[in-house]
Parts: structure tokens; C-alpha cells; sequence
């Protein structure tokens, strides 16, 4: 077992930050790919604690004990650990790339956890992906203000109503509604449907019961 560093400077090598609020951290990516991974682990409510470049192992290819660190390890409320691996699509069809990942696959399961291959395809799906990148500009606002207050209290007696519905009601710019609705989902307390409603354009949202 062995760890590799991100951390150390090095000019061959591009480094993204995610800062996390879920983990209180900063992540160190080493692709963008990984980076835009690290969205979704994020405001995932089965993921406990994400990272990145975990503990290494060994896996056997071709006679040889080779090296390997996973680009991210994921742990789930459930108490199952994952690993993963993300690739650009078009890479993922190499014999020799498609070989190695089943023999590393077959290492992680001889430790207890799965190695999943992850591409784009799954990752950079949108509106998801460019709502959970909105929602994580307001990951560093801390605390309710009395608008928010407001809003909430406006929303559970509305019920589902549109971004736009709750700026009129509150006779409020539509910028600064967006900012006090979006701070209040990503601490959790309004719900929108991100996998399909785009929150640059005017989503319905609801508030947890």
C-alpha cells in the first residue's frame, strides 16, 4: 500500500481544488473530469465522505505487480466503499486500457470494495451538473437571514411554486431571490427537481417537511 501526493508541486501536472463543505476540505483533483465528479459526490445524500487519490494497492497484469491509486474512494451511509476511476469515453475501448481495469477491479474486490469506471457520460450530464455547480457558489453562506426566514415560511404555505412566483410575491429582484433560495437548497431546507429543471431559468422548488 502506498499513498500518492497532490499536494507537492509539480509542472507536469494540472491540479483542480473542490472545496467540499460535506467533508471540510479541500479536494485535490487531478483532472477536470475528476473535479466535475466531486459535484455530484457532493450533493449526494447516500455519499458520507468522498476523496480523492486514496491509499494504493497492487494488482497483477501480465506476470507483473503493478502500481495502482484510484482516482477517487467513496464512502455511502450504508457503509459500502467504492472506488473510482474516470476516463474520457473514447478511451475506455483500448484492449490494453479495458484489460488492466478488470485486473485492478479484481484487486479492489480482493480488499473489500468495488473500482467502478466512470466517464463523462455519466458525469457531465446537465441541467444536473451546471445546477449543483450554482448550488455549490453558495456553499460558504452559513446561518438563515430573515428573508430566508420569509421565503420558507412563503414556500411551505404555498407548497411547489416557481422561482419566479416567490420574487413577485416578495416584490424582490430576481438575482437576490435566487441567492436566498439557492443558500437555503444547499443546506438541505428547498428541494427543485435538478435533474431536469435548469435553476438559471425558473425552476419550481419546495421546502422539506
Amino acid at each position: 500500500m502506498y499513498i500518492r501526493s497532490l499536494r507537492k508541486p509539480s509542472p507536469n501536472k494540472n491540479v483542480f481544488k473542490f472545496a467540499s463543505a460535506k467533508v471540510s476540505e479541500t479536494i485535490m483533483c487531478e483532472s477536470s473530469l475528476e473535479f466535475d465528479a466531486c459535484f455530484h459526490h457532493e450533493y449526494n445524500d447516500c455519499i458520507e465522505v468522498f476523496g480523492s487519490q486514496p491509499e494504493g494497492f497492487y494488482y497483477a497484469f501480465e506476470g507483473k505487480r503493478l502500481p495502482y491509486t484510484p482516482d477517487a474512494i467513496i464512502q455511502f451511509f450504508d457503509g459500502t466503499v467504492k472506488f473510482h476511476e474516470y476516463k474520457p469515453y473514447s478511451k475506455t475501448f483500448d484492449p490494453i486500457f479495458r484489460a488492466r481495469f478488470l485486473a485492478k477491479k479484481a484487486a479492489a474486490q480482493s480488499l473489500g470494495a468495488d473500482l467502478i469506471l466512470v466517464t463523462e457520460r455519466q458525469i457531465r450530464v446537465n441541467p444536473i451538473l451546471n445546477n449543483l455547480k450554482i448550488l455549490h457558489r453558495y456553499s460558504g453562506v452559513y446561518g438563515l437571514s430573515d428573508i430566508q426566514v420569509e421565503l420558507l415560511n412563503l414556500i411551505k404555505k404555498t407548497g411547489k411554486i416557481s422561482v419566479n412566483d416567490v420574487a413577485a410575491k416578495q416584490s424582490l429582484a430576481l438575482g437576490e431571490i435566487r441567492s436566498h433560495l439557492y443558500s437555503l437548497m444547499h443546506k438541505g431546507l428547498v428541494k427543485a427537481n435538478l435533474s431536469q429543471d435548469d435553476l438559471g431559468c425558473n425552476p419550481a422548488v419546495w421546502c422539506i417537511e
